[in-house]
């Protein structure tokens, strides 16, 4: 399946880039299936119950959990309980994780060109640093936020806007890189463009219903859409 880009996407030149982190930057490694089911006993000896949570994706559980408890400021109940199955998931991706082909060239080259340089990342901040300083990423990305900073993960919009509030940047002028339905759900909600990258957390085929504007098989092609030179 060959998804085609808005006319107005392809030649448009950013001024900063916000990247996913798993999938994305490197490969994805979590293990859904066991790590979804332990989640589902998790909430559910909360007391928390229906759809979301009998169905739902690991993000999609924590942010019906946190639509419940944010209005009465149970935030830090939620983190204290749920955040370390996550945590524990987390690391267990971390002994596996690989960087994909010219990741770090990629961020040092943008940085180092004057664009810009975020994360936004549903992984949490423990697993995260460790891993950005591994793979010699921390020091092109500014700034990084994890799940532990926002109360919704992606594909809440909320981890991106408070990135663009940070770089008071038209939402416009920056393209989200990711490679998932939540990546391309975030950046619609925040207003941006987004390129995914193929081989990631969902299949090609996912995006049928929600196509990005820019859909990549390399790293390097970042580069040319942000200068504004990438040819479909």
């Amino acid at each position: 399946m060959r998804l085609n880009p808005p006319p107005s996407a392809v030649s448009r030149k950013y001024t900063a880039a916000i990247f996913d982190f798993e999938g994305t930057l490197v490969d994805f490694q979590w293990q859904l299936a066991p790590a979804e089911a332990e989640l589902r006993r998790g909430f559910a000896g909360l007391g928390f119950g229906g759809d979301e949570f009998a169905r739902g994706n690991y993000a999609a559980m924590w942010n019906a959990a946190a639509g419940l408890l944010a209005p009465q400021g149970r935030i830090a109940e939620l983190q204290q309980a749920m955040a370390p199955i996550y945590d524990r998931w987390d690391m267990d991706a971390l002994t596996r994780w690989t960087p994909r082909p010219g990741a770090a060239e990629l961020l040092c080259r943008l940085a180092t060109r004057g664009s810009r340089v975020g994360m936004v990342s549903n992984v949490g901040r423990a697993a995260l640093t460790l891993a950005l300083n591994r793979f010699d990423f921390a020091r092109w990305l500014s700034p990084v936020v994890t799940r532990d900073e926002v109360s919704c993960m992606k594909p809440a919009p909320e981890g991106i806007l408070r990135v663009l509030s940070d770089w008071q940047a038209a939402a416009d002028r920056v393209l989200f890189v990711g490679d998932s339905r939540a990546d391309v759900s975030g950046a619609r909600a925040a207003g941006m463009h987004v390129a995914i990258i193929r081989g990631g957390e969902c299949d090609e085929a996912d995006f049928a219903d929600a196509p990005p504007d820019y859909m990549i098989s390399h790293l390097n092609e970042i580069g040319e859409l942000i200068a504004g030179r990438w040819v479909q």
